[in-house]
């Protein structure tokens, strides 16, 4: 048994929230990743969108990724695929081979890096020089997200360079209004409870998510960049689990609707806070 999501939730949020307009959409950008596939999630129709303005992006991954099915497979193995696979997605959102940084942290142990990752997140914001930064919602619950946030922001303090931050939700959908609330207190659930209570049974939601970029002209090829991480769309192997399996694919559902949405201000006049 469980509470049904709430589709309707998804049209209240998108009411509250203003598009952004297409001159912002023509800014530079660079987006964060804290493994391969959050770029194509939280922000792969807006990569679309932007590129299709004209700007350039920039996509940096933090980690390697070698650790999503450790169980499985050898973590070095999947972690030079998992490198393959972004490669593949990045061509499927049409960003340009030579815009692309690896940063190849220890998936799962970036927080323990954080000073060298800043030091080296600072020189790709000299280099690139964005407008637009893109970087994982600072309510997302996983280590290396919450990581990535705290080091683009260090990064971001120590810098002159005024830029629009954008935090993309990634877990933060998973939980009730927007993924069904299972009744059962098994072992399997509790964490839709949890992420349920933390975020406030989507109130985190409709207070930060007031920026919304439309991409249904760009889901099908937000569909083949997620399809180009094999390894998380795709069972390579009996047991594989796979992006499709969280809350019955509610989850994944998230992230094809028509408009992604962002924590959008301006820094250093923004909300730099915890």
């Amino acid at each position: 048994m469980k509470i049904p999501r709430r589709p309707a939730f998804d049209q209240k949020l998108l009411q509250q929230a203003q598009l952004l307009p297409s001159e912002a959409l023509a800014r530079p950008a660079i987006v964060f990743a804290p493994h391969p596939d959050d770029e194509t999630l939280g922000c792969g129709g807006t990569i679309v969108e932007k590129l299709a303005a004209g700007a350039s992006v920039h996509v940096v991954f933090m980690t390697d990724g070698s650790r999503s099915h450790r169980h499985l497979m050898d973590p070095r193995e999947l972690g030079l695929l998992r490198v393959d696979e972004a490669r593949a997605a990045l061509a499927a959102l049409g960003v340009d081979p030579g815009q692309s940084t690896f940063l190849m942290y220890e998936d799962r142990r970036l927080g323990q890096s954080e000073a060298d990752a800043v030091s080296r997140v600072r020189g790709l914001m000299d280099q690139f020089g964005p407008e637009d930064v893109f970087i994982p919602y600072r309510h997302d619950v996983t280590p290396d997200h919450l990581a990535t946030w705290r080091i683009v922001r260090e990064a971001l303090r120590s810098s002159k360079r005024p830029v629009w931050i954008n935090e993309y939700p990634i877990w933060h959908w998973h939980h009730w209004p927007f993924i069904s609330l299972p009744l059962t207190l098994e072992r399997k659930t509790l964490r839709v409870w949890r992420d349920s209570l933390l975020n406030r049974f989507g109130a985190r939601a409709f207070r930060d998510f007031r920026t919304a970029v439309y991409i249904g002209d760009a889901l099908d090829r937000k569909r083949n960049a997620l399809e180009a991480h094999a390894s998380q769309a795709q069972r390579l192997k009996d047991r594989w689990p796979i992006l499709a399996d969280v809350a019955d694919g509610e989850f994944l559902d998230c992230f094809f609707q028509a408009h992604e949405f962002f924590f959008r201000y301006r820094y250093p006049q923004g909300h730099l806070r915890g």
